[in-house]
């Protein structure tokens, strides 16, 4: 009764420490990857080495755990067996070992094999899980619809569990093959063995009671030693697995790096601090294209500054330089004359308050997804609600079903989808909610309208000094809210070629004024096309 009593409580804290194992190594795979730069996301290898570690995570650690264990209460068998028969005939020992050594080679082959089969298709495995996750989720349901894809992406899909398939049965039936002759050979080594000892009876050294006494031994001892040979090959699998889970927390930030004497530069830096680029460059890591090429200017305190040109002309790359997600390959960026290099991270970006392109809209409530922007007051509700009106965003909550208690995103129950505009305004107000002394706006406007998009940018830029209120930096390809700045910044093939104000360039009749002219003339032909319908 104690027997099956201590098997089912075995078997539940068995259960319950795999658990515990599994979700502390799942945090530390999260710490890990929350911490490293920017650079490793933009690195296939990384994700390659992130997916093997998180397949695995779940219960390779446990399973080594439970060989060792198993490996220990063995032992006792292996001594007591191996004790009674070198009492007999000791050279029976090396026999039955060095015929289960096949075991263990084998066992060690090919899970060596299996690991590297599963660490060199990670990359694979990652392409299944995006078209599983495009097909089962809303991210392409749309276009799925509307162009076609299920069957085109179905057979991508089934053309690649079809191959990953056919990789996992050659291993298979090779390791059968294997295996099914060193089972041969092990079948025969224990009948001669029985032989000799029967040999032993009928001459008679032994008696009966010796002989099934001996055989026994013989057959529980080549057992165990087998089983063994099974569970260090395992453990060796087990192991590799584990080593490049290792491998994965062992890679370190350097941008994000900690430095030590951060707090001595941040008091040489005012509340409002000018922004310096003295001669920068960098190239992003792995490529030699230039993304921006000995760039250098200054932005005072307070001015409101666009920066403008062609897709690919470095904007974006600016914004990621000031915001230290990545480090200057030459030059230095600086903020009253100290360059951002020696500062912390969360230091630096304490003034900054930026919003990229591509921001997320979290499956939280409208609170928490503008409280984000700064997570230390994401309960002041009063501070959100007036984040929410300094944009326009409140009108677009008050229309939602439960205010701004309502969960943004279908994702869940009772959730509520926005607009592409309305989006838009939700990570405005959470960059707004930050108001951290430098703002950096990534196409703030892209996605809302006309008049939504006059009644932010007055708020921002109209009706202030300059120098009264936050320096405010924007991308915008719209010249009718570019005009607003203060100093426009044009940026070609990653070099500065031009800056001024709005007329200055106009007179100056360069790289913006044709842009400019060029959506001027725009607007005037859908006008003309508007007045020849009507």
């Amino acid at each position: 009764m104690l027997n099956h009593v201590f098997q089912h409580l075995s078997t539940v804290i068995q259960n319950l420490y795999q658990t515990l194992v599994s979700n502390h190594i799942g945090l530390l795979i999260a710490e890990k990857a929350a911490v490293i730069d920017l650079a490793f996301f933009e690195n296939p290898a990384f994700h390659n080495k992130m997916r093997t570690a998180v397949g695995e995570a779940s219960y390779r650690p446990m399973m080594l755990l439970n060989g060792l264990m198993n490996l220990a209460s063995t032992l006792t068998t292996l001594f007591s067996m191996s004790l009674v028969i070198a009492l007999w005939q000791a050279w029976i020992i090396p026999v039955i070992f060095l015929s289960s050594l096949a075991m263990l080679w084998a066992s060690v082959h090919f899970g060596a094999q299996r690991v590297a089969l599963l660490s060199g298709r990670a990359e694979t495995e990652r392409k299944k899980q995006y078209l599983q996750t495009l097909l089962t989720s809303e991210q392409g349901a749309k276009e799925i619809r509307l162009f076609s894809l299920r069957q085109f992406l179905l057979n991508n899909y089934r053309a690649l569990l079809d191959s990953t398939f056919r990789q996992d049965r050659k291993l298979a039936f090779r390791q059968v093959f294997y295996l099914g002759a060193i089972d041969v050979l092990l079948s025969v080594v224990q009948p001669l063995l029985y032989s000799f000892t029967a040999i032993q009876v009928l001459q008679g050294l032994i008696n009966i009671g010796q002989f099934s006494f001996y055989t026994q031994s013989i057959q529980q001892l080549q057992g165990t030693l087998i089983g063994q040979m099974s569970s260090l090959g395992t453990l060796h699998e087990g192991n590799l697995f584990v080593t490049n889970l290792l491998n994965f927390l062992d890679w370190q930030p350097q941008v994000e790096a900690p430095r030590t004497e951060s707090k001595k530069y941040l008091a040489a830096i005012s509340a409002r601090p000018r922004i310096e680029f003295r001669e920068v460059t960098f190239c992003y890591p792995d490529t030699e294209r230039i993304a921006l090429d000995n760039v250098s200017f200054v932005i005072q305190p307070g001015e409101a500054i666009a920066l403008v040109g062609e897709n690919g002309a470095g904007k974006s790359t600016f914004v990621k330089l000031l915001a230290g997600l990545y480090e200057p390959t030459a030059g230095q960026i600086l903020l009253d004359d100290v360059p951002i290099l020696h500062l912390d991270r969360d230091d630096l970006r304490r003034y900054l308050s930026v919003i990229f392109q591509d921001y997320t809209i979290y499956y939280l409530s409208a609170y928490n997804n503008i409280g984000v922007g700064q997570v230390e007051h994401i309960q002041d509700k009063a501070l959100l609600e007036a984040a929410a009106k300094r944009c326009g965003l409140d009108h677009v909550i008050a229309s939602l079903p439960n205010g701004f208690e309502t969960v943004l995103g279908s994702f869940w129950e009772h959730g509520h989808e926005l607009s592409g505009g309305q989006r838009q305004l939700v990570a405005m107000a959470r960059a707004l909610v930050r108001n951290a002394p430098i703002l950096v706006l990534d196409e703030p406007s892209a996605a809302l309208d006309i008049y939504t998009e006059r009644s932010l940018f007055q708020h921002l830029l109209e009706d202030r000094a300059s120098g009264q209120f936050q320096t405010v930096i924007f991308i915008s390809h719209r010249f009718a809210s570019v005009r607003l700045a203060d100093r426009i910044l044009v940026l070609e093939h990653g070099n500065v070629i031009e800056q001024g104000t709005h007329d200055e360039l106009l007179n100056r009749n360069g790289r913006y004024a044709e842009m400019f002219n060029l959506q001027a003339e725009q607007y005037n032909t859908s006008s003309r096309l508007i007045t020849v319908v009507e």
